[in-house]
């Protein structure tokens, strides 16, 4: 009897280190800001936001939002930039921030979802992943200067799942 409940306290043990997120968590939005939302109809408190096209991204959907707070918790950020897919659904987040701030935000990722799914060392780029559900966070530390942290739901993709798993055409 004594030997079933070590096995069972190393298993359960063993299970709880390994789970990826806190409480089941989930990640439903960023900012308020659901995933998936049309860029033209995105409010928060009654207030329509006011999205501005960001030119240094070099890409054809990645805004930016008028007084948007700079900084997550502590951490300051020196980017932060609201990425659309091409039906303007909201579907990413990329943050930018200075490298000594870089362990808070770890910190924040650790303390929120557990210990990360993925590390990896790549050419002066340390990256750190969490896998929350249908979305991802990627935390790169650079060996000098910044770091970065990209949000991505995979939004799209449950929602094809769910309308290709319900076809009633055969």
């Amino acid at each position: 009897m004594q030997k079933f409940l070590t096995v069972l306290l190393v298993c359960f043990l063993s299970a709880s280190a390994f789970s990826q997120s806190k409480d089941g968590a989930s990640v439903a939005d960023f900012r308020g800001i659901l995933w998936g939302a049309k860029l033209d109809s995105i409010t928060l408190n009654g207030q329509k936001l006011e999205f501005i096209k960001d030119r240094s991204m070099n890409l054809k959907n990645a805004f930016v939002l008028k007084g948007d707070p700079m900084n997550i918790g502590n951490v300051r950020l020196n980017k932060l930039v609201y990425i659309f897919n091409d039906d303007n659904r909201f579907t990413k987040v990329y943050i930018e921030g200075p490298k000594e701030d870089f362990a808070q935000m770890k910190f924040i990722l650790n303390y929120k979802f557990g210990e990360r799914a993925n590390e990896r060392a790549v050419e002066g780029v340390t990256m750190y992943q969490w896998l929350i559900r249908d979305v991802t966070f990627t935390l790169k530390e650079y060996e000098y200067l910044r770091f970065e942290l990209t949000i991505e739901s995979s939004w799209q993709d449950a929602e094809a799942y769910k309308k290709n798993t319900s076809v009633k055409d055969f």
